[in-house]
């Protein structure tokens, strides 16, 4: 007997994982912010070195921003925004229409990501 119902492809799963998570988060931030803000956990990265991590003060901007704020804590948080809720969903639409998730995984994203992180942690010590 044929199996009937929809296949995912196995490639697409962690990436449907990734949005949902993204999903909850937003529902989360902009519901009750004020659970994630003052949850009362600090970065370690802050803590050993005192250096601020590429993310460091983005969870509070992308709360502020939610709720029509500025993103005021983390210089780099407007382009974060957009990469996550503009760039990787169309990617992803877009790879998995070509039948090319591997993408994802290439040398060039690896190197791409490497760099934005380090570009990310240099612009948000510099104040």
């Amino acid at each position: 007997m044929p199996k009937t119902g929809l296949r995912v492809n196995r490639e697409l799963v962690p990436h449907l994982a990734v949005l949902a998570a993204m999903a909850v988060a937003t529902v989360v931030l902009a519901a009750g912010p004020q659970w994630v803000v003052h949850a009362g956990y600090r970065c370690e990265l802050q803590m050993l070195t005192g250096l601020r991590c590429p993310f460091c003060g983005m969870t509070r901007d992308f709360a502020a921003m939610l709720h029509c704020g500025r993103a005021t804590l983390n210089p780099c948080s407007w382009m974060a925004a957009l990469v996550v809720y503009g760039v990787y969903p169309v990617a992803l639409v877009v790879a998995w229409r070509a039948g090319r998730l591997d993408v994802f995984h290439s040398e060039a994203v690896r190197r791409g990501m490497v760099a934005a992180l380090g570009a990310m942690l240099v612009v948000n010590n510099l104040r």
